[in-house]
């Protein structure tokens, strides 16, 4: 067993941090927290996709989520939990500074 504290990345350092990343012939997932700073657009330009699915707590913020065409999917706000599909384009903008926890699964 491994126990660490929740904690969040600094304003300074990259916005990602890592705290387990479990890989083996059964299992491949990585559990971490972000922050993301208002006015950032993520990513900066285009759209990701990443090869996992993901699950997202979002424990404080505002992020306005986009559609491939730039339209507006949703907000993801305090409180929210979202999945996104493996390869599912996402791309957003930070309306105030956010933090979130994520989980990736292969």
């Amino acid at each position: 067993m491994e126990i660490k504290k929740i904690s969040y990345p600094f304003k300074e350092e990259h916005y990602n941090k890592s705290f387990f990343h479990i890989k083996n012939e059964k299992v491949d997932f990585k559990f971490g927290t972000v922050y993301l700073k208002k006015g950032t657009r993520i990513p900066e330009k285009g759209f990701t996709k990443h090869d996992s699915h993901e699950i997202s707590i979002i424990q404080e913020g505002k992020i306005e989520m986009l559609n491939e065409d730039g339209s507006v999917k949703g907000y993801l706000t305090s409180g929210d939990v979202v999945y996104i599909e493996k390869l599912e384009a996402q791309a957003g903008n930070v309306l105030e500074d956010t933090q979130l926890m994520y989980t990736l699964i292969k």
